[in-house]
């Protein structure tokens, strides 16, 4: 939001004055209005520029969110991110969480609008491409906020949304389930992360319905959804034993990680210390997270810190990957009661990509699929949902605190949205 200097007020009434007279009724070859990009010339623009947003977008909303799990911890100066740390995620004016609420707003409405630009024009392979790749970056965008959000609200630009509601944001993984669907008709390598981000959506949704209404652990936290089980298994058919994954990638020239920033550039956050040591200014002094077959430090986890802290401010996401599939079908057949297809699903990650022991009932398969989930999904956002379904608080977490007391508790609609939105029942200066 643009703020201006008194003194730019006069100058303005001279243009108004002088505008009368017609010496300021001019065309402006610069000045673009919505027509201009709705050609077929501007189509890679609009897919890549939604490309880019939701990058962005979702990398700024992982900030806080991330800071409310184990994962991150808070040892700069901004009290924000302790709330967010010590459970406290619904606080609608959490100067973080709505400070990244219109990054992920734009980026939805970017991404839907990049799809419904495409559909305008003739269905080309070239534009067949362009879509594809438009609806998997719209279902991207809406299954972050299905999985981030209590409740939401999808404005158009300065037109307000009514709220989706508490009890419908289910319907969120729905509408990035399409879209991803979508995406899948493109081929190639687009289709193989539609189809895997699916099986993720599948999977989340199948955790969120777990989860709501939040309020208590869920008494069988597994899942076994045929859906995300299929789509795993097939894009799995495709990649097994590359170590596959979608990520988004940052840079200084195109767009920046909010969270890796944080932690490299600002000094904000840190990694949790249920992770590793820090000494007095919160520099990592040794991690200490243990792989509990090996009875040894975890490599799998000290990788991913060390590609996070070298990236300086540009740590990558990854959206989905293989490991993300493969623990998907290893938990539906724990589920289900096969110990047999569990196990080798684990040992497919252990043996097959890390070379590591493999797991054959040294502890509970629970626990076992717990620890494989916490290192192989680390900072890829999954860890809060595992915190509440599988009754492990956060060591941060203070007693009575929401995260604590009322499991599922996620991200509000901030308050930049509900000053701007006259839908919302705490707007009460502009009601519709």
């Amino acid at each position: 939001m643009k703020r201006y200097s008194m003194s730019v007020l006069p100058a303005a009434g001279v243009a108004l004055l002088l505008s009368g007279c017609g010496l300021l009724d001019v065309d402006n070859p610069n000045a673009l209005v919505e027509e201009d990009i709705r050609t077929t010339q501007a189509a890679d623009a609009a897919v890549n520029g939604s490309q880019a947003l939701v990058a962005s977008g979702i990398a700024s909303i992982y900030a806080p969110y991330s800071a409310i799990g184990d994962e991150i911890d808070w040892i700069g100066s901004r009290d924000a991110w302790n709330e967010l740390n010590q459970g406290t995620p619904d606080n609608p004016g959490n100067e973080f969480a709505d400070g990244a609420f219109p990054g992920i707003a734009q980026a939805r409405w970017m991404s839907k609008f990049a799809v419904d630009l495409i559909a305008e024009h003739e269905s080309t392979p070239e534009m067949q491409a362009r879509g594809a790749r438009a609806a998997l970056y719209a279902g991207v965008a809406y299954s972050a906020i299905a999985q981030m959000f209590d409740d939401f609200a999808f404005s158009n630009r300065t037109e307000p949304g009514p709220l989706i509601g508490p009890d419908n944001m289910s319907s969120v993984f729905d509408q990035a389930i399409d879209y991803f669907t979508a995406a899948m008709s493109g081929g190639g390598e687009t289709a193989m992360r539609a189809q895997a981000a699916r099986a993720q959506a599948y999977h989340q949704k199948a955790i969120w319905n777990l989860l709501n209404p939040a309020g208590s652990a869920p008494g069988n936290p597994l899942i076994n959804d045929s859906n995300a089980n299929s789509d795993a298994m097939a894009v799995l058919g495709m990649i097994e034993g590359t170590d596959w994954a979608y990520r988004f990638q940052y840079s200084g020239s195109t767009v920046g990680n909010s969270l890796s920033w944080q932690v490299t550039e600002r000094n904000e956050l840190q990694i949790g210390p249920e992770y590793a040591s820090k000494d007095d200014e919160g520099d990592l002094i040794e991690h200490i997270l243990m792989d509990p077959i090996e009875g040894a430090l975890d490599t799998r986890y000290i990788a991913r810190v060390t590609e996070f802290i070298d990236a300086d401010g540009y740590a990558p996401v990854t959206v989905v990957g293989e490991r993300g599939m493969r623990l998907i079908v290893a938990e539906a057949a724990l589920a289900s009661g096969d110990m047999g297809g569990f196990t080798n699903h684990i040992n497919m990650i252990r043996e097959g990509l890390d070379g590591l022991t493999a797991y054959s009932g040294q502890i509970p398969a629970s626990e076992m699929l717990q620890h494989e989930r916490r290192v192989n999904l680390f900072l890829q956002y999954k860890r809060l949902q595992d915190h509440y379904r599988f009754g492990v608080p956060s060591s941060n977490w203070l007693g009575g605190s929401k995260a604590l007391t009322t499991p599922g508790t996620m991200l509000p609609i901030t308050r930049v949205e509900i000053l701007a939105n006259c839908h919302h029942p705490q707007n009460a200066l502009h009601p519709c």
